[in-house]
C-alpha cells in the first residue's frame, strides 16, 4: 500500500498545533483501489485543507510519499479539483464551467490580456507623445534612445497604423525588462523639455552646434558685433521715419546711412568667420530666441570671439548629458508601467495553461464521447483543431462561447461535463495523486452514481484522496466497488485526538450500510455499552425514526412523548429498544421509564456511553445527539412554561419559537433569530427520519462548534427565565 506521511500542515491559525508537528495520526494509506476518503465535518478545516495541498499563499505543509519528501514549494505531487459547487454554478457562457481543461480561466486570462495590453500601450504612446515629444515613427527624437531593441519598439508604437502591433506582448516585457539602470543626476525640466522640443524642429539650434566641426577653430573678436548689427538694423528698419535716436534722443540722424553702414560692418564680419562657422552663426543668431536655456548663442559667439573649441566642447557635453536623462526618465516610465502591471504574471499563467492542455488519447476520446454522451443523451464531440485548442460540438453544434441559455443542458449536466473534463485533466497530469473535494455535493441523485464510477473509472491510475462531509460518497462507493477506500476522519479541536482518525472496520460497515449499522444495534454495539441509561437515550431520536419507517406507530407515539419538552408523560425506552432490536445479548434491562425532566437531569458531556476504544465515532455521535435532545428538551420546556404557549398536536420546535417571539420589539426579533439559528435546535438530523444518518451528528458539528452552541443556548433560556425577554 502507498501511504501519505504528513509531517506539518499549516494554513494560518485554523489547524490545531498538533498539526504544525503532526507526529501521530498523521498517515493516510491508499488501498489496493488506490482511493483513501477522509470525511471532515463542517467546520473543522476540509476547505482549509485544500487550500494547503493546493499550495495557496500563506499556507505550508510538508509530507513523505513513496520514498520522495514534497512541500509547498515542490507541488508537484497533488493535483487537486476544488468543491464543485463553487466552480460551476455561475451564469454565463459554456466556456465559464467547462474548467476540466482550464477553459473559463484561459478565456478569462486571453481577455484580461488583450484589455490590459491595449490599456498599457495606449498610455505608453499618450506618453510618448505628450512628455517625450514623440508623436510619429519619424519623430527625430527616437534617435536619442541607446538601446537598438528599444528604440525599433518604439517607433512601431508611435506608428499611427501599427500602434505596436508588429510585437507580441511577451516580447514588449522582454524588451522593457532588460533596458539598462541608468543612475539619476541633477537635471532642470526646462533644459530637458528644450531638448526634446528643439530636436522635433527642422530648424533645431541643437543640431547645428552638433554639426560644428572644431579643427579650425580661429579667434575673431568682431564676431559679437554680427548680433549687434544684426539688432541694430532691426531697430533701424522699424523705425526708419524718425531723424532722432530712439535710444540716445541724437537729433539729425540719418537712418538709412546707418542701416547701409550697420548692413556693411554686419557682412564683412560674416565674412571674415571661416565657411565652417559662418552657416551656424547666421543660423543660431537668426533663431534663437529669448527660451534659450544652455545659452546657445551666446556660448557659441564667446567661443568665436575667444578661438577656444572648449566652450562649445563643454556645451555639446552639457547638451548630451540630457540625452543621458532622456533615456533614463524613459526607461525608468517604461519599467515601472511593467511592473505596476501584473500583465506579466498573467501572460505566464496563460501560457503555462496552454502548455499542459493535455492530449486527448483514443481511450479518453471514448471515454468524453461515449460514457459522457451516453450519460446525457446527446451527441457529444471532443476535437483539437492545428493549434491544439479545444473544439467542442454538442448534437454537431459549437458548444465553446455558447450562452448557455442556448444549450440544450440541465445544470447537472453542465456540472457533470465540467467534472467529467476536470478528471480528464487530472487523468493525463504528472502529479501522481488527485485530490477531490466533495465531488458529488453540486449534482443531483441521478449523476452521483456516474460521477463516481467516473472517480473510479476514469483515475483509475492515479492515487485518489476524496474530502467530503457527504454520507452519499461513502454509500455509492462502496456500493459500486466494494471495499475500495480507506476511510478517515479529519478532527481538528483543540484538546482532543486530532488528525487523521483511521475508521475501523466495525464502523465504518455500519456508516455506509444500513443493514450492518442495525445489527450492531442488535449485538456488538450494545457488547460496548458503558453507561445503559445514557446509550438508552441518547437512541431515542434514531429509534423513533426507525420506528416511523417500520410502520411502528404505538413505539413512534410513545417516543414522540420524550422528545418534546413539552410533554410529561412516562416512557419505557428500555421495552421500546428490545421492540425494536430484540435483546439477543440480555445486556438491555427490562424497563427503563423515563420522562423530559429525567432526561434534562442528564449530561452527555460527562460520561462516555460507549467503549471509545471499539467505537469511537459512534460514541462520540450518540453523546452529540443526547446533547442535542437535551438542549430541544430544554428549549422547548422553558419557552411553553415561560411564554404560556399553548399546545396543540405535534407541535414543532420552529412554531414554538416563533408563538413566543411573535412581535417586532428588536429583543424579540434577536431572541428569535438566535434560537433558529441553531443547529442543534432546528436540525433534520433530530428525528433521523428519511435516511437514518445516526452519524450525521458527529460529522455534522465539531465538539467545539456544539460546546460554544450549547453554552448560548443555556444562556438565552437563563435569560428568558429572569424574564428579560
Amino acid at each position: 500500500m502507498a501511504e501519505l506521511i504528513f509531517h506539518k500542515i499549516i494554513n494560518s491559525t485554523i489547524f490545531t498545533t498538533d498539526f504544525s508537528t503532526f507526529v501521530s495520526n498523521n498517515t493516510i494509506d491508499f488501498n489496493e483501489k488506490g482511493i483513501s476518503v477522509v470525511y471532515g465535518p463542517n467546520g473543522t478545516g476540509k476547505t482549509s485543507l485544500i487550500h494547503v495541498l493546493s499550495g495557496d499563499e500563506g499556507t505550508s505543509y510538508s509530507v513523505d510519499y513513496d520514498g520522495v519528501s514534497y512541500d509547498e514549494h515542490n507541488t508537484s505531487l497533488f493535483y487537486v479539483i476544488q468543491d464543485q459547487s463553487s466552480r460551476n454554478i455561475i451564469a454565463g457562457t459554456t466556456k465559464d464551467f467547462l474548467l476540466g481543461d482550464n477553459i473559463q480561466r484561459e478565456y478569462a486570462l486571453s481577455e484580461y490580456l488583450e484589455a490590459e495590453r491595449t490599456r498599457i500601450l495606449g498610455e505608453i504612446i499618450a506618453k510618448l507623445k505628450n512628455e517625450f515629444g514623440i508623436s510619429s515613427a519619424s519623430s527625430k527624437v527616437i534617435d536619442l534612445i541607446t538601446v537598438t531593441d528599444l528604440k525599433a519598439l518604439i517607433k512601431d508604437l508611435a506608428n499611427a497604423k501599427s500602434r505596436g502591433g508588429k510585437y507580441k506582448t511577451p516580447n514588449i516585457i522582454t524588451i522593457i525588462e532588460s533596458l539598462p539602470t541608468i543612475a539619476e543626476v541633477d537635471y532642470t525640466d526646462d533644459k530637458l523639455a528644450f531638448v526634446i522640443q528643439d530636436l522635433c524642429d527642422k530648424n533645431s539650434l541643437i543640431r547645428k552646434i552638433e554639426a560644428l566641426v572644431l579643427d579650425d577653430f580661429s579667434a575673431n573678436p568682431h564676431v559679437h558685433e554680427i548680433e549687434e548689427n544684426t539688432e541694430a538694423m532691426r531697430i533701424l528698419e522699424r523705425f526708419s521715419r524718425k531723424s532722432q535716436c530712439i535710444v540716445c534722443d541724437t537729433a539729425g540722424i540719418d537712418s538709412e546711412q546707418l542701416l547701409e553702414r550697420k548692413t556693411h560692418n554686419r557682412e564683412s564680419v560674416i565674412q571674415s568667420i571661416s565657411d565652417k562657422l559662418r552657416g551656424a552663426v547666421e543660423h543660431v543668431i537668426s533663431l534663437a530666441g529669448t527660451r534659450d536655456p544652455f545659452a546657445i548663442k551666446s556660448t557659441l559667439l564667446d567661443a568665436i570671439d575667444k578661438g577656444d573649441v572648449s566652450i562649445i566642447a563643454a556645451l555639446k557635453e552639457k547638451i548630451a548629458s540630457y540625452y543621458s536623462i532622456f533615456n533614463q526618465k524613459l526607461f525608468n516610465y517604461l519599467k515601472a508601467v511593467i511592473t505596476s502591471s501584473d500583465i506579466k504574471a498573467k501572460g505566464e499563467e496563460y501560457a503555462r495553461i496552454l502548455s499542459e492542455r493535455p492530449v486527448i488519447s483514443d481511450e479518453d476520446l471514448l471515454y468524453i464521447e461515449g460514457i459522457i454522451s451516453n450519460s446525457m443523451g446527446k451527441s457529444l464531440r471532443v476535437d483539437r483543431d492545428e493549434n491544439n485548442t479545444l473544439r467542442i460540438s454538442l448534437s454537431n453544434h459549437e458548444f465553446l462561447n455558447k450562452d448557455r441559455d442556448e444549450l440544450p443542458l440541465s445544470t447537472g449536466e453542465q456540472n457533470f461535463l465540467s467534472l467529467s473534463f476536470e478528471f480528464l485533466k487530472a487523468k493525463n497530469s504528472a502529479s501522481p495523486i488527485v485530490v477531490i473535494d466533495d465531488p458529488i455535493s453540486s449534482f443531483d441523485s441521478i449523476y452521483k452514481n456516474k460521477i463516481v464510477f467516473a472517480l473510479v473509472r476514469m483515475l483509475k491510475d492515479k492515487k485518489r484522496l476524496v474530502l467530503t462531509h457527504n454520507t452519499d460518497v461513502l454509500r455509492l462507493l462502496n456500493s459500486q466497488y466494494p471495499n475500495c477506500f480507506n476511510l478517515y476522519i479529519l478532527n481538528n479541536t483543540s484538546g482532543e485526538n486530532n488528525g487523521f482518525i483511521a475508521l475501523q472496520a466495525k464502523e465504518k460497515d455500519m456508516l455506509i450500510n444500513l443493514e450492518k449499522l442495525l445489527d450492531g444495534f442488535r449485538d456488538d454495539v450494545v457488547r460496548s455499552v458503558i453507561n445503559m441509561e445514557e446509550y438508552l437515550i441518547s437512541m431515542i431520536s434514531f429509534c423513533r425514526g426507525y420506528a416511523t419507517l417500520m410502520g411502528n406507530s404505538d413505539i413512534k407515539n410513545q417516543l414522540t412523548n420524550v422528545m418534546h419538552g413539552y410533554k410529561t408523560e412516562s416512557v419505557d425506552i428500555a421495552k421500546a429498544y428490545v421492540a425494536l432490536f430484540g435483546n439477543q445479548t440480555g445486556l438491555i434491562p427490562e424497563s427503563y421509564v423515563v420522562k423530559v425532566d429525567d432526561i434534562l437531569r442528564k449530561n452527555p458531556e460527562t460520561v462516555e456511553i460507549l467503549d471509545s476504544s471499539v467505537f469511537p465515532l459512534l460514541n462520540k455521535t450518540l453523546k452529540h445527539t443526547m446533547t442535542y435532545l437535551t438542549l430541544r428538551l430544554l428549549v422547548e420546556k422553558t419557552l411553553v412554561e415561560k411564554k404560556s404557549i399553548p399546545i396543540t398536536h405535534h407541535m414543532q420546535m420552529g412554531q414554538i419559537i416563533d408563538r413566543a417571539f411573535p412581535g417586532t420589539d428588536l429583543n424579540e426579533v434577536r431572541m428569535r433569530v438566535r434560537l433558529t439559528s441553531k443547529k442543534t435546535l432546528i436540525n433534520e438530523f433530530n428525528h433521523f427520519e428519511g435516511n437514518l444518518s445516526i452519524f450525521q451528528p458527529a460529522i455534522d458539528i465539531t465538539n467545539s462548534s456544539l460546546a460554544q452552541e450549547k453554552n448560548d443556548i443555556l444562556n438565552a433560556m437563563e435569560t428568558i427565565v429572569n424574564g428579560s425577554v
